[in-house]
């Protein structure tokens, strides 16, 4: 039991488990199939408000749970270190949507929409978390992301929040002062967090940046991702959408 809890960082270790194919393929193909049953029985909470809190709230606690015990493992493993702040985009959204749980803000939604379902799932597609299933930190992590996609969705389906292009400039601009904040604190001191740094020296850390211009033009490159990944998204989300409006009015 105690092996299962060890929460040492592999980057400080160097010791790597890898992923088999079902540990890493069976958490993706579970919150795909939890996304499709929000969806179907999304009228159930629409219609039974006192169900849907419940289920809201609990999410929203058993969430808060998992989030904070990934952090208080590694404070009691290392006290407080700069490389252990909740500053990674993915990190922060799972914070915002945390509070999105308890508070149904429409503004932290769609922060959360964007940057959460896209980073969640590039975050599952390629884990790195340096453990397999016969650790917790295996569960954590997939726990973790899958509610991060899990959340917008259900506030998508359930209260019919969908982003407008106010709402989706607005958020993406909250990104970029996330992004300038996080180049600023990486610079003074020596982190590498959302991968976006002007610190030539993280060249050697991170050497496919050279194949985007190197530091700092690969910059320009993140903003081109950036704003393509807000345009695409918006653009699946609106389309399915009016496809569903459309559906509703033939019925």
């Amino acid at each position: 039991m105690a092996d299962f809890f060890d929460y040492r960082s592999h980057y400080r270790t160097g010791i790597y488990y890898d992923l088999n194919t079902v540990e890493w393929l069976l958490p993706i193909a579970i919150i795909i199939l939890l996304a499709v049953l929000i969806i179907v029985f999304k009228d159930k909470f629409k219609n039974n408000k006192q169900l849907e809190k419940r289920m809201r709230l609990s999410i929203g606690i058993f969430f808060m749970i998992i989030y904070l015990s990934h952090y208080i493992f590694r404070f009691v493993l290392y006290g407080f270190d700069y490389i252990l702040l909740p500053f990674q985009l993915c990190s922060i959204s799972m914070f915002l949507a945390i509070i999105l749980l308890f508070t149904k803000n429409r503004t932290i939604f769609t922060f959360v929409l964007y940057t959460g379902v896209l980073g969640g799932f590039i975050s599952l597609f390629f884990p790195v978390i340096g453990y397999d299933s016969s650790f917790y930190r295996y569960y954590q992590y997939e726990f973790a992301h899958g509610l991060l996609i899990l959340t917008p969705i259900y506030f998508m389906a359930v209260y019919d929040y969908i982003p407008n292009k106010k709402e989706t400039v607005y958020s993406f601009l909250i990104l970029q002062a996330i992004g300038i904040f996080m180049v600023t604190f990486n610079y003074y001191i020596g982190t590498d967090y959302m991968f976006i740094f002007i610190n030539a020296d993280k060249i050697d850390k991170f050497p496919v940046i050279a194949k985007f211009g190197g530091i700092p033009l690969y910059l320009v490159w993140v903003e081109i991702v950036g704003i393509t990944a807000y345009f695409i998204e918006y653009q699946v989300i609106h389309f399915f959408y009016k496809t569903k409006k459309i559906e509703e009015e033939k019925i």
